[in-house]
């Protein structure tokens, strides 16, 4: 898979595949370069030469194996015929011109990538044109790869305190929550599905949880928008009853289908103004509701935002039950939309979708920026393949690299060891 791209959209990636992977007979491999001694190679999946040269002496015939780990003959003469003529000889790179190297085999000044014989690439490529190339059959099959998007669902304190007044700006918390609501869905619909619960639902004793006012889907920011744009202040609970439901309203989110989608992460996106009402925990809180969710066997994050002074203490348990540890302080304009950015900036994917199961997912490897040797399997800072979905994920290190435009050029090669070169 060759993808150059200048931002974090990675839509439209493709895995490049490569050598018989098993699917044939092996000796159905492509010829390898004619051989010095005259005898014509013929390259297995394995990419290892292992046939005998013929040299003629003097009117008799004798045979000599190809030593099949480096693919040099035992006379020391390299295994392909050179491809240009006339270089600059060299003994190291410090010999050639700026943009050359010197070629290992060859001893000629070439390019990047370039070679004058097969001898002068890495292992698993060949001379071609001058050029060093995939050898074999690589880049026989192609893979789509597509970006798995997260779920997001945002809970919203409709409480009456919302009308109070936030600092450095003329409008009030419930209006400022939606500028930065607004401006948070439109930034990242292509890259989180969204929904929006509203809580409470102002009804009862006022401690009712939330409910879902948009269902979570793609590219939602227009149905979320243009749900908020129409409430104002009459739409914040007004009864005079408790009415900052947290626990009950998370609590109902555990085992809700819309973030129990075992394909994608799940998470939930709480912004309060206040404490959870005392007389609102008698079943729950929003602690115990938030440890609920990351609990299950599909687990779902809570990310807390507390958009006033003074109420981060009541949130940190819910961050650190929530599996995200920390709560976002916000208690202006600016401070939210950095909030809900850093937020989504942590959700977004680092998991593509291959839509073909490869055979062997062993024979997985993954470049970034043609660097050999490739990005670790690991679950810390590389890449791991969940055979279940059929899906590569990158962690840590790598994830962030991507994210963050570090990387601008990925390879993901099926069967060979080595990223395509170009």
């Amino acid at each position: 898979m060759r993808t150059q791209f200048s931002s974090w959209l990675l839509a439209g990636m493709v895995v490049l595949g490569c050598g018989d992977d098993g699917r044939g007979d092996a000796s159905a491999g492509a010829t390898a370069p004619t051989g010095a001694t005259g005898a014509t190679g013929v390259t297995g999946a394995s990419g290892v030469t292992g046939v005998t040269g013929e040299t003629t002496t003097a009117g008799e015939t004798t045979s000599e194996a190809t030593d099949p780990t480096t693919g040099v003959d035992p006379s020391g003469s390299p295994t392909s015929t050179p491809t240009t003529t006339g270089g600059i000889g060299c003994s190291g790179d410090a010999d050639c011109p700026a943009g050359q190297h010197c070629g290992s085999w060859s001893g000629e000044c070439v390019p990047e990538g370039g070679c004058v014989v097969s001898e002068d690439c890495e292992g698993g490529q060949v001379c071609q044109d001058g050029m060093c190339v995939i050898g074999g059959e690589c880049g026989a099959q192609e893979f789509e790869l597509t970006k798995v998007v997260p779920n997001v669902m945002i809970v919203l304190d409709r409480s009456g305190s919302m009308e109070g007044d936030v600092q450095d700006s003329d409008k009030n918390r419930w209006e400022v929550a939606k500028d930065a609501i607004n401006k948070l869905v439109t930034t990242f619909n292509e890259e989180i599905r969204f929904g929006l619960v509203t809580y409470s639902a102002c009804v009862g004793n006022g401690c009712s949880a939330g409910t879902i006012v948009v269902p979570l889907a793609e590219f939602n920011g227009g149905p979320i928008q243009q749900f908020l744009s129409d409430k104002g202040n009459g739409y914040l609970c007004d009864s005079g009853d408790p009415e900052t439901s947290t626990g009950n309203t998370l609590k109902a989110l555990v085992g809700e289908p819309q973030v129990q989608d075992a394909t994608r992460a799940n998470a939930v996106l709480l912004i309060t103004d206040g404490n959870e009402s005392g007389e609102c925990q008698g079943n729950t809180n929003g602690a115990a509701a938030a440890a609920e969710l990351f609990a299950q066997a599909i687990s779902v994050r809570t990310f807390a935002v507390g958009f006033a002074d003074g109420i981060l203490g009541s949130l940190a348990e819910i961050a650190t039950n929530g599996g995200t540890m920390t709560p976002y302080n916000a208690n202006n304009p600016a401070s939210l939309e950095l909030a809900l950015d850093a937020i989504a900036g942590a959700v977004v994917s680092c998991t593509f979708e291959l839509d073909f199961v490869p055979e062997d997912p062993n024979e997985i490897y993954v470049f970034f920026e043609d660097m050999v040797p490739g990005i670790a399997n690991d679950p810390q800072n590389g890449w791991t393949y969940d055979p279940n979905t059929n899906t590569i994920s990158f962690h840590g290190t790598a994830c962030e690299s991507l994210k963050n435009g570090g990387v601008v050029d990925v390879d993901v090669v099926f069967g060979c060891d080595v990223p395509i070169p170009g």
